[in-house]
């Protein structure tokens, strides 16, 4: 059993329940693992979930870097890093549920070690930022309220698409992850050009 799997699981299984209502018994159970292995790894249920955030965002933090090997402008960037989280999410639909948890939480179940990596991760954008041509009344915006459209859109609108609720029932898009998905893509990414930029 590798570090990874125990990562995996443990990101589905905090997504899923939530941080307060995981059980290190219950986590090993579905690992097929004893507790041992888990702790030889992880000192704690803490560690561990820190460990499921610090992977996510190591992982996007190294794709979005590649986004600047290419001389692009803003706009082709800010698209590309839209579509990245995205990817990110086709990839790891469980990510949404996980964040937004997270962010119900205040970040409670954090430590300081996760800052550095949510800046990294603030910085490539406020980069992308930098090479776009705002109107004046958004020049001074923070990039953290760019984050919150771009990341707040995405997680609200794929969540009340993929839930079971009776919200937009008769909506192509429900239940529909890859069209929700690329819908949303394109529709920050035109918002955020039409309404903030010359």
């Amino acid at each position: 059993m590798t570090k990874d799997k125990i990562l995996k699981v443990a990101s589905e299984e905090f997504a899923k329940y939530g941080y307060d209502a995981v059980s290190m018994n219950n986590l090993v159970k579905k690992l097929e693992i004893n507790k041992a292995t888990v702790y030889y790894h992880y000192k704690d249920k803490k560690s561990l979930y820190n460990e499921v955030i610090k992977a996510i965002f190591k992982s996007r933090n190294e794709e979005t870097k590649k986004l600047f090997e290419e001389n692009s402008d803003g706009p082709t960037l800010l698209k590309l890093y839209i579509e990245l989280e995205i990817k990110t999410i086709k990839e790891k639909p469980y990510l949404v549920s996980l964040a937004l948890r997270e962010i119900a939480n205040l970040g409670s179940e954090l430590d300081q070690s996760i800052i550095p990596l949510f800046e990294e991760d603030t910085k490539y954008l406020q980069m992308i930022l930098d090479r776009l041509n705002f109107k004046d009344e958004y020049k001074d915006i923070s990039v953290y309220a760019f984050t919150s459209l771009i990341m707040g859109t995405i997680f609200n609108f794929y969540s009340i698409q993929m839930s079971e609720l009776a919200i937009g029932t008769k909506d192509e898009l429900k239940k529909d992850s890859e069209k929700s998905l690329s819908f949303i893509s394109d529709f920050i990414y035109k918002i955020i050009i039409s309404t903030t930029c010359k």
